[in-house]
């Protein structure tokens, strides 16, 4: 789309915030600086070392028995980090630069630049987050990241489970710096998290899941005997009485007391210097310099042609009863309401959710079976499906986990089971968590040549959920939805995209109100969610990043086809925007245009 700009800022430094000491030395070899920012990186954020899975052979030590510093004074370690790497990279000529270091560089350089340019914003993220906060990322560092291999993985869980409390304390520290600067989040976005937090602790210890994943897996372990293990479970025990729950519950009253300075407004607009934050969360997340304006009148045209698309197929089913979209929707919705019927949904049962998991599979592995007739560049590690666990089905939807880097494990598409998955909608949603979307990113990135681990710290938001949502219209395109349903699932898809574009810049530009939005949402989709909306609310312009990087990468297939004609290959242009993994838009559209002129060279 032509409106969809970008902004060239590999010259362009904000005064006063990139210099660092005269004296430090960048590394003379450029790859040793991507390669120190990687280690630096890691050793301020452990958590992320974890996650990643890093192979031992690239002589890295995560500090496996830690838990992220997030304390103000280890805020500014890393913020003068990204200073120095700033620095330092400007002194690099580019001219003595390979292809692949210039691109490498170019990619750092719009990462660090983005980060110091929200340095003013600080503090304006909220830690008060239902889905995203840090019970959910704890939880889950421990439970699907934490290896419990040997005796010594053990005790570092354990090690972790007892600085909860340092933790809590840090965040409650940052809380009070920001109830102090009058940023809160809305009351009901307090009164869900704090539900959240007691929903966590209201089992035993013994049934909480960083207890029963701790015990099932050191089970496992034929270097320990029964007495140890029994030793390490009491460890375990005693650290959640001591240390997790006592950090639970002091979030807990610190949070309640928010409540009294809290209010209903939604959007961040109500923060201090809240405009021009939003505005920064927009550029973080859709990597263009589009305004709100021209992102909400964007999305309501999308909407409007989306939804006329759905109504040829509406009225193919006899479904054309009203010329509201919410009338046509919510009667398409009842003739496919029978969830007893098979057709559209797996039983409401333990087996049906079974057979869900397997459904997914089912529709990856068919999918496999076609990707060469549009693919050159297919990766070698698999996907698998795996349920979203228990602990989040409340907080969390369906997402994807990279493969490990030190490929101990594939990619995962987490389902998540806590209701029944419409049938004819799960090929849009696998194609866009799997294969070929989030799944081909990541694992292609990861298996090139010229991959650099310092890439597996980034997503860029529009360029990832851009090509996730590209990819379930291929399935569109290439007439991979075999039956009208599934083609209008993969269309409501798309609408439901389309209308985040409306509600983010609803709620945090237009000031509309949280119901307010509900209601645009349930006569546009046909279907709402103050679940999904209180996800706008605290994650602003994220939503934003999918239908903005869609329309670009369409954008840029266009121009391939229109400059190269007959020389235009769809395998080609795919390995072009896949390559090279996560980039800015800006960047992405200077690989493709390289791609033309080499090809019409």
């Amino acid at each position: 789309m032509g409106q969809i700009k970008t902004i060239i800022i590999y010259l362009i430094l904000l005064p006063g915030i990139i210099f660092a000491s005269p004296n430090e030395k960048a590394p003379k070899d450029i790859e040793q600086l991507f390669d120190g920012f990687f280690r630096e990186y890691i050793e301020l954020r452990p958590e992320t070392g974890t996650e990643l899975g890093i192979p031992e052979q690239r002589g890295i030590k995560v500090r496996n028995d830690e838990l992220d510093d997030v304390s103000d004074d280890a805020l500014e370690k890393l913020y003068q980090m990204y200073r120095k790497y700033s620095n330092w990279l400007s002194r690099y000529d580019r001219n003595k630069l390979t292809p692949s270091q210039q691109l490498a560089s170019n990619v750092l350089k719009w990462f660090l630049y983005n980060e110091l340019q929200g340095e003013q914003f600080k503090y304006h993220r909220y830690i008060i987050n239902p889905g995203f906060g840090f019970h959910n990322q704890l939880t889950t560092l421990l439970t699907e990241h934490h290896k419990i291999e040997t005796p010594e993985d053990a005790e570092n869980y354990i090690k972790r489970l007892m600085k909860y409390k340092v933790k809590a304390s840090q965040l409650s520290e940052q809380l009070a710096i920001r109830e102090q600067k009058e940023i809160i989040p809305p009351i009901f976005i307090i009164e869900t998290f704090q539900q959240v937090l007691y929903d966590f602790v209201k089992v035993p210890y013994s049934e909480n899941i960083l207890f029963t994943s701790f015990k099932r897996r050191i089970q496992n372990l034929n270097t320990i005997d029964d007495e140890s293990k029994e030793e390490l479970c009491q460890k375990a025990l005693d650290a959640l009485e001591n240390s997790v729950y006592p950090s639970y519950e002091e979030m807990s009253k610190h949070v309640s007391s928010l409540k009294e300075k809290a209010n209903e407004n939604a959007g961040v607009w109500k923060l201090p210097n809240g405009d021009e934050y939003y505005k920064y969360c927009l550029h973080r997340h859709t990597t263009t310099t589009m305004t709100p304006e021209e992102i909400h009148n964007l999305g309501l045209q999308e909407v409007s042609r989306i939804q006329d698309e759905i109504k040829t197929h509406f009225e193919t089913l006899g479904i054309f009863v009203s010329e509201k979209f919410s009338d046509l929707a919510t009667e398409y919705r009842e003739t496919v309401s029978d969830r007893s019927d098979e057709r559209y949904f797996y039983p409401a049962s333990e087996e049906g959710k079974q057979q869900t998991l397997k459904g997914y599979q089912a529709i990856i592995d068919t999918m496999s079976t076609k990707l060469p007739d549009i693919f050159s560049l297919i990766p070698r590690a698999s996907v698998r499906v795996e349920r979203v666990p228990e602990f989040k089905e409340k907080t969390a939807g369906t997402y994807y986990q990279p493969p490990k880097l030190d490929e101990s494990s594939g990619g995962i598409f987490y389902a998540n089971l806590s209701y029944q998955h419409f049938r004819p909608g799960m090929k849009s949603l696998a194609y866009h968590e799997a294969i070929p979307g989030h799944h081909f990113q990541f694992a292609i990135e990861q298996e090139s040549p010229d991959f650099r681990l310092f890439k597996s710290l980034f997503f860029f938001t529009g360029y990832a959920e851009g090509w996730a949502l590209y990819a379930e219209k291929l399935g569109k395109e290439h007439g991979f939805y075999d039956d009208i349903h599934s083609l209008i699932g993969c269309l409501r898809s798309e609408l439901f995209r389309a209308v985040r574009l409306v509600v983010d810049t609803g709620i945090h530009y237009k000031k509309w109100t949280r119901e307010q939005t509900y209601q645009y949402m349930m006569d546009n989709c046909g279907w709402s969610s103050y679940r999904q909306i209180d996800r706008y609310i605290v994650w602003p312009g994220q939503a934003c990043g999918y239908k903005i990087g869609e329309l670009k990468i369409l954008e840029l297939r266009e121009k391939a086809k229109k400059e190269l004609g007959e020389r235009f290959d769809i395998k080609d242009f795919h390995s072009v925007i896949l390559k090279q993994g996560s980039v800015s838009l800006e960047i992405l559209e200077q690989l493709v245009d390289e791609h033309i002129k080499a090809t019409k060279e």
